[in-house]
């Protein structure tokens, strides 16, 4: 593969000489966007800020040239801390872009800001377009520290003139940006002065710290700002030094059918200036090519937006010889704003709410849908869906309230989205690196499935062997059996790849020498990269967790919340030393956070069991199992506060996890009753808590240990991670639950659903609401198969 891309690299190279400087650019973006493919990564979680103890569901998205990708089929999604501590790593594979998971916050997790981010592999080639996504957690007993306000501010200012220069003689447009030490917006006003004292502009902020004011610098003079910040101090600031020639740009986008590009040129050798080349891109595809020709009067164009994709447009101004002059942005606002909702909102305890969503011109999306309690998610995400894929993922810097960019198509909205392409970046590529063919190298691989691979040496580890095949045994901890073979080949490497298997799994693996049956090899496995992540600190935005507003914000939420939903500190107590039953060991030992709380917790007997289902006949009161012709029934006969028959009157049965994996009931037959360590089982409440309205049992087998022992064959063995186990979230029915049950109801996320189906353009759906619930806020995301993106956010009163 690296040979064809260096062919193709000759080819295009050996052509570019004495090519027009139009093709030379197509030719050059053409490349650029085949060897050096750009995927994005987008990451929507049911909210943003949680509750320690709670479940973050996510869907993760990633896109290629626009479009859902077709390339990479795993993606990874890393929760850290401030610090870049991983707590937590999933391994999420992809079908049409797209993947779903969870993470459980432990219950002792303390307060804090805490980071998403989702990936692939491939895009760790170039980090900069990572998603990274804040969440914000609130622990009562770890609460946030209470720091003191910083009283002494420090502000900073930045000048950005459109096109890239000041030059002398022309009229120039100047933006600015000011911030506060910790890169917060903030209000600034102030002249402009020359080296004589004459007040030449003045200047003050219309959104977000940002602004523009305009002058003609004139030879021999220097220019300085006198500004004046929120707080009365007085600064003073040199302005960006100009050039004696050159040319301005100017940028008029707020027609939302055309955007007008008009050049200026200056005098001083102006015949320089004279045949220029004006380039817009998108997506790495030339959207609009013109030239111009200033003695001709040939300065000014117009470029029809009406079937652009909605993003970011690079526009650029080149000499004869491809040198870049100017440079501007500017944003294509056509995403979408459909999504009517119409909604029957019940905020009784309980109750049911029936929505219906209205998308004229959608017939299918890939998206989820997530209805969550305003006591505390009371305001817009940070980011979504258009935010980070069309914005923050093409431009440099901290970009405060990425959202409120996408609120709507009003006049000062787009206005203050032109003020953003003046004053962030672009950080895709340069013209002169892309000109030129020179890339940053490449470190990772677009990953398709889950592999092994590693090198095979003789018996003295030194030797390399060239002739042999390697034979693998893979055993999943929900009972899969893999079993492959490779082929050595002339590097002394294998691959054996299409290995995809849950959770963990231990990899049995033996080399064999072709020239001597039985001769010993030595096998040196390559490390899984999900294997190697520990630390995250080239993911985390540069920007730390505001305390304050928000934080109050979460504390005076959590006091509203009932008691029954919220932990609580407890008062001081004598602990008094208790010795740890085997059961609880057990239990802290196999069970992760969610699976601890159970209604039985047993230990596997040494008993002479023929099979799993006498044991549970023995041990579990009200169990019911019913072995037929058809296969193997399994009910609980009698709930705490629920029905043993569902509405339509089938019989309800009991989902069955095997080391925390969802299993059918087949793959429990099969088990052998002394594979097994611990069983938990699960009834009402505690089965509602893990998505299992009808109750469950959790078996688990002994760490380690496999019905075959492949090490006494010859085979040395190692741990793998697999792909995460996708949990269904569990969307509570009351119709199917005895109106009579006593418990707690309290759920911060209502509704979440990642399997969206359209009928007649509209969305509908259904959600029960809980004990505490008044005010709902709903948020639907998505794309469809031609990477068209969707944002839908309500609140519901």
């Amino acid at each position: 593969m690296k040979k064809f891309y260096f062919l193709i690299l000759i080819f295009i190279q050996a052509n570019t000489f004495c090519q027009p400087l139009e093709e030379k650019m197509v030719e050059a973006l053409d490349s650029f966007s085949l060897l050096r493919p750009q995927e994005k990564s987008y990451l929507q979680t049911d909210k943003s800020i949680y509750l320690s103890g709670e479940t973050i569901w996510f869907k993760v998205y990633t896109l290629l040239d626009n479009k859902p990708s077709a390339l990479s089929k795993i993606t990874y999604v890393i929760l850290a801390d401030e610090a870049g501590k991983v707590l937590s790593k999933k391994m999420i594979p992809l079908q049409n872009g797209t993947g779903k998971g969870d993470i459980d916050l432990i219950s002792d997790l303390g307060s804090g800001n805490y980071f998403l981010t989702s990936y692939s592999l491939w895009m760790l080639n170039f980090p900069a377009f990572i998603c990274t996504k804040k969440i914000q957690v609130y622990n009562a007993i770890k609460p946030v520290p209470n720091i003191p306000a910083n009283s002494s501010n420090s502000y900073a200012l930045h000048f950005m003139p459109e096109g890239g220069n000041i030059i002398e003689g022309l009229d120039c447009k100047v933006a600015f940006k000011a911030t506060t030490n910790n890169l917060i917006p903030t209000a600034v006003q102030g002249i402009i002065k020359d080296n004589s004292g004459n007040q030449i502009a003045n200047f003050n902020s219309s959104f977000d710290g940002m602004g523009t004011f305009q002058f003609m610098p004139v030879d021999g003079k220097i220019y300085e700002a006198e500004i004046q910040w929120p707080d009365g101090k007085i600064e003073k600031k040199m302005l960006p030094g100009f050039l004696p020639e050159g040319i301005n740009i100017n940028v008029d986008n707020s027609n939302a059918g055309k955007t007008f590009i008009k050049v200026s040129r200056s005098q001083h050798n102006a015949a320089a200036y004279n045949d220029l080349l004006l380039v817009a891109q998108q997506h790495y595809k030339v959207v609009y090519m013109a030239r111009l020709n200033m003695d001709e009067g040939m300065d000014a164009v117009a470029i029809n937006k009406k079937n652009l994709p909605p993003g970011i447009v690079q526009l650029t101004v080149l000499n004869g010889q491809g040198t870049a002059l100017a440079e501007r942005l500017f944003f294509v606002a056509n995403h979408e704003t459909t999504g009517y909702v119409s909604s029957n909102v019940n905020s009784s305890a309980r109750a049911k709410n029936n929505i219906s969503i209205s998308l004229p011109g959608w017939k299918k999306i890939n998206g989820a849908i997530s209805v969550v309690n305003t006591l505390i998610n009371n305001q817009p995400a940070n980011d979504n869906i258009y935010s980070s894929l069309l914005l923050t993922s093409d431009l440099h810097g901290n970009i405060h309230a990425p959202y409120q960019y996408f609120l709507n198509k009003e006049d000062s909205t787009i206005a203050h989205l032109d003020l953003l392409m003046m004053t962030n970046g672009w950080r895709r590529f340069t013209w002169p690196e892309i000109i030129a063919y020179k890339y940053a190298p490449l470190k990772f691989a677009f990953e398709t499935t889950l592999y092994a691979a590693g090198t095979v040496m003789q018996a003295n580890g030194k030797t390399p062997l060239t002739s042999g095949k390697i034979n693998l045994i893979i055993k999943g901890e929900d009972s899969t059996t893999i079993m492959s073979e490779a082929n050595i080949n002339s590097k002394s490497q294998f691959v054996v790849d299409n290995i995809n298997f849950q959770k963990e799994a231990t990899l049995f693996y033996q080399g064999t020498n072709l020239k001597k049956e039985n001769g010993i090899v030595t096998i040196n496995l390559f490390p899984a990269y999900i294997d190697t992540i520990k630390r995250v600190d080239y993911l985390l935005p540069d920007y730390k967790f505001v305390h304050g507003v928000v934080g109050k914000e979460i504390m005076k939420a959590w006091d509203m919340l009932p008691e029954s939903g919220r932990a609580k500190t407890l008062d001081a107590v004598v602990v008094k030393t208790k010795k740890i039953s085997v059961a609880d060991s057990l239990n802290q030992l196999y069970a992760t956070d969610i699976f601890q709380a159970s209604d039985q917790t047993l230990v596997m007997d040494e008993g002479n069991y023929y099979d799993i289902w006498q044991y549970l006949q023995r041990m579990v009161p009200g169990i019911a199992i019913n072995k037929t012709d058809t296969g193997t029934q399994v009910n609980f006969g009698r709930y705490a506060g629920l029905g043993v028959f569902s509405t339509d009157g089938s019989p309800s049965g009991v989902t069955f996890f095997l080391n925390e994996v969802p299993v059918s009931i087949d793959i429990v037959d099969f088990i052998n009753p002394n594979d097994v360590a611990l069983v938990k089982v699960f009834k009402g409440a505690s089965g509602i808590a893990i998505g299992a309205n009808r109750g469950a049992i959790a078996l688990y087998t002994t760490k380690g240990k496999s019905t075959r022992d492949w090490r006494q064959r010859g085979f040395d063995f190692i741990k793998k991670t697999g792909f995460s186990v996708n949990r269904e979230f569990y969307t509570m029915d009351y119709s199917k639950i005895n109106p009579d049950s006593e418990f707690a109801d309290i759920r911060n996320t209502l509704y979440w659903n990642t399997e969206l189906l359209i009928k007649n353009e509209k969305l509908e759906f259904e959600f029960y609401n809980d004990d505490s619930s008044k005010h709902f806020k709903l948020t639907l995301e998505g794309v469809d198969e031609n990477g068209k993106l969707l944002h839908v956010e309500k609140i519901l009163n």
